[in-house]
């Protein structure tokens, strides 16, 4: 699976149109245990990225969850900074 993130970055001095962007797109898996099995990878991937700019103290990401209520976006915790 190749996601193209260039289609969903936006630079300092953006302007974001959020109504022109897609809400709907093709599934990427086949079945619920290969999404699974996707999920598990891209967490583990995610998560290890957030470690490093953690540590880099430099960069922070800016995650957008638009879902239908019930889809899970509560279990997405924003990490806390350590330094407070």
């Amino acid at each position: 699976m190749r996601i193209h993130t260039k289609d969903f970055r936006v630079r300092e001095g953006d302007e974001v149109h959020l109504e022109k962007w897609p809400t709907k797109v093709d599934p990427v898996y086949k079945s619920k245990d290969q999404y699974k099995s996707l999920l598990e990878e891209h967490v583990a991937k995610l998560s290890a990225m957030q470690r490093l700019h953690h540590a880099s103290d430099r960069h922070a990401i800016l995650l957008i969850f638009q879902a239908t209520d019930a889809a899970g976006k509560d279990g997405a915790h924003p990490a806390r900074d350590v330094r407070r």
